[in-house]
């Protein structure tokens, strides 16, 4: 029923399904989602679901077309310049809201990790991984690129639902005020998180995670052998 107030509000406008709660039960079904979404995902274990997504982007900065298929995506559609043409100044892709936790991750974008796994046993406070700020109705995920007076070389910055998201978790990002980081710094961080991740294992392996807090992560690889 929670979830029909929202369907419906977005729908008409209005539900009167949201009546029927209170505002601790709404709490309560928001947290739930966080937990839902974190762990199946995003940072809980999901890294790999984004894997596909960021060989596509890479592809696109580089202007190169991607080397080896060997996980989502599909080489009849991303090898063919007509539907995957790798020269626009404008791309639009639509999606799913889980997928855009899933390249959160992907891109290692840890400061929505940074309060560390969400526990089962209580709701954080202040926590930094909120369902409905990332993946709302409507969610949005815009990579921009600029160039400024202010700095040398070509600049990328991440705006997910018109705010500027830090890119201090990619490697070699620096703290910058606006969010950006050089495009080249930006592309070998990325491709170092590629080689990092073991498509088989993480979606084939035979893993298993532990019961209980016995083992976690906010990276979202899941556990080793």
């Amino acid at each position: 029923m929670q979830q029909m107030c929202a369907h419906e509000t977005v729908a008409i406008g209005y539900s009167k399904f949201c009546e029927l709660f209170t505002e601790e039960e709404w709490e309560g079904f928001n947290y739930a989602l966080d937990l839902s979404l974190w762990y199946g995902s995003a940072f809980g274990c999901a890294r790999v679901q984004g894997y596909g997504w960021i060989k596509e982007l890479v592809a696109r900065l580089t202007h190169t077309s991607i080397a080896e298929h060997n996980s989502s995506t599909n080489s009849t559609l991303d090898d063919n310049p007509t539907t995957s043409p790798l020269n626009q100044s404008l791309y639009v892709d639509a999606t799913h809201d889980v997928v855009i936790l899933n390249i959160i991750t992907a891109l290692n974008l840890s400061n929505f990790a940074a309060s560390g796994p969400l526990p089962y046993t209580h709701i954080p406070a202040n926590r930094s991984f909120q369902v409905s700020k990332l993946a709302p109705f409507g969610t949005n995920i815009q990579f921009q690129l600029l160039e400024c007076t202010s700095v040398p070389d070509p600049q990328i910055r991440i705006i997910i639902n018109d705010g500027v998201t830090p890119l201090t978790g990619i490697k070699g990002c620096p703290k910058q005020a606006d969010g950006m980081c050089p495009v080249d710094t930006f592309v070998k961080a990325q491709k170092e998180l590629l080689l990092e991740t073991d498509w088989e294992y993480d979606c084939f392996g035979n893993w298993t995670v532990p019961k209980g807090d016995a083992w976690n992560t906010t990276i979202g690889s899941p556990p080793k052998p």
